[in-house]
């Protein structure tokens, strides 16, 4: 059966109406901006953002908790300030678009999502240069008490008077306060408790804004503008995380790449690529935590408007693994890059274009991390070696071997007058063949010897030391580092590994022939190939700090 389908006309048989306006519910909107995903480090730098971009060079931060626990938080800066106009356009969510965009600030929300994200009353004292002292302040409780987006207008505090002065030196400047700090600690029974993690919260910040405005604080770098900040009277020192006043960190790689954008334009962006010094090598066991060597601090170091926004990863082309924690790469671009690099409305994530990762994937970044992963094996390896010698970790196997090769070997082994060659008598004959004829270099090494290196990238070779049946072992091989080194004070695994590499050894020069004697040197390099690949996913080992 077929059905007949009519069109069916509007309701009233009305057609296009002039549009309707639908302003948003205050309560709703302003509550659920509360959750757009600031942490207490992203939220603060926000608001430092908006006093750089007023051109301040002080600014003082003040985090306080009083007897009952309650928490405060001022930011006061000698920036611009504002009159009645622009206080209210600040205080507007989604305000106009600053005259100069090259400004750290970009959506015109940052102040309010970052400030309520953690308060239910943001505050803001202003005097610009009329000398007038101006406060605004958004309520949230009488936002949703009056179901209007109601801006107060209250009167400024004795407390909040002497902040701004203290700060503009009564000029110009701006004081943002953060009352009924709800959403910064969990609750916690006791005072104390919670002091404590407020103080945790305060290092962190303070690290994190040392971070972040490096290029600021930085006095020597032209980049940005000078600006002084103190948190709780302690005043920030810079962090470059690319420790470039140690003489062995290298600049690996440098570029500078035209992008063109849809409006005709070609801005650039530029990146530089430095390797840090193993741990060991830095100029001073400070200089050295300074550096925080750790996975989660290598990759790329994202500065728009040289502002930090992203670090601590490979943006999704790589994954963060040990080899790479030497690796840091500046990369660098001003707000008309903004669309090619998605930036985010916290400015803390960013998604660069498709054909920017293919330019850095393929052409900038290969050599650089080759380079970062050889050092670090590097200093991997003589740390491996350094453990391995302090607790004498083949000691035990040694010992174990020396009392019972005798009866297990099968071949006669001497040397002759060629260095390196000696005779083999086995089952199979009598014949030279050339073998690694070692000395031993300590009491009681004559059966495993650990070496730094061996040819070929082998894992183990057979030799002759002092006489006797021995094995060589490669500690810059990967298996080595990361089979034999975390378990290098366990005697009973380490001899037992020890005793199959020994074993393997041993019969080599059992079985060896006239005809054959090469392939045995290519059966160890291909088994030495094969447990590189099998061991790469296994995780490095830890180097120590000592």
């Amino acid at each position: 059966m077929i059905k007949t389908i009519r069109s069916i006309s509007p309701i009233g048989g009305m057609g296009t109406q002039d549009p309707v306006v639908c302003p948003p519910d205050p309560e709703r909107v302003i509550e659920g901006l509360r959750d757009t995903g600031y942490n207490f480090n992203t939220a603060m730098a926000d608001i430092i953002d908006n006093s750089i971009a007023a051109h301040a060079t002080q600014i003082d931060i003040h985090i306080n908790m009083n007897p009952k626990g309650e928490i405060t938080v001022y930011i006061a800066d000698n920036g611009d300030g504002m009159n009645m106009e622009g206080l209210i356009n600040a205080m507007t969510y989604g305000s106009k678009v600053r005259d100069d965009l090259s400004s750290l600030g970009k959506f015109g929300l940052g102040l309010k999502t970052a400030s309520t994200a953690f308060c239910r009353a943001l505050s803001v004292v202003s005097r610009a240069e009329d000398n007038i002292t101006r406060k605004a302040q958004w309520d949230l409780d009488f936002v949703a008490s009056s179901h209007e987006w109601s801006l107060k207008l209250p009167e400024v505090s004795e407390e909040e008077q002497i902040l701004l002065d203290t700060t503009s030196k009564n000029g110009t400047g701006t004081l943002i306060v953060w009352e009924r700090v709800d959403r910064l600690l969990k609750s916690y029974n006791a005072i104390g408790s919670a002091r404590n993690a407020l103080n945790r919260k305060i290092d962190q910040l303070q690290f994190h804004v040392s971070m972040v405005y490096q290029r600021f604080l930085d006095q020597d770098d032209n980049r940005a503008a000078n600006v002084n900040i103190t948190i709780n009277d302690v005043n920030i020192e810079a962090w470059d995380p690319f420790a470039r006043k140690e003489e062995l960190t290298e600049l690996l790689a440098e570029d500078t790449v035209e992008v063109d954008m849809p409006d005709g334009t070609c801005p650039c962006f530029t990146m530089r690529a430095f390797m840090l010094p193993n741990k060991d090598s830095f100029s001073t066991s400070k200089a050295m935590k300074d550096a925080r060597i750790s996975n989660d601090m290598q990759g790329f170091y994202v500065y728009r408007e040289n502002r930090l926004i992203h670090y601590g990863d490979w943006l999704g082309m790589f994954i963060n693994e040990p080899h790479g924690s030497l690796l840091r790469v500046e990369f660098s671009f001003d707000h008309e890059l903004d669309a090619a690099f998605n930036v985010d409305i916290k400015k803390s994530r960013i998604l660069p274009a498709e054909e920017i990762v293919d330019h850095i994937k393929t052409k900038f970044i290969p050599a650089p991390r080759r380079a970062a992963e050889d050092r670090y094996r590097h200093g991997t390896a003589k740390n491996v070696l350094q453990r391995a010698e302090k607790r004498d970790a083949h000691a035990e196997s040694n010992r174990n071997i020396e009392e019972k090769a005798k009866t297990v070997e099968g071949a006669k082994v001497t040397e002759t007058e060629i260095p390196n060659e000696v005779q083999i008598t086995n089952p199979n004959g009598t014949f030279s063949h050339k073998l690694a004829v070692v000395h031993s270099q300590k009491t009681g090494q004559t059966r495993v010897i650990p070496k730094d290196d061996l040819e070929y990238g082998q894992l183990w070779m057979p030799a002759l030391v002092d006489g006797k049946h021995a094995v060589l072992i490669n500690q810059s091989h990967p298996y080595y580092q990361k089979v034999y080194s975390p378990v290098l004070t366990q005697n009973v695994m380490v001899t037992g590994m020890d005793a199959l590499l020994w074993a393997l050894s041993e019969a080599e020069l059992n079985t060896i022939n006239e005809l054959d004697k090469e392939h045995y040197e290519e059966m160890r390099i291909i088994v030495s190939r094969v447990l590189k690949k099998l061991v790469a996913d296994l995780p490095d080992p830890e180097e120590d700090d000592e």
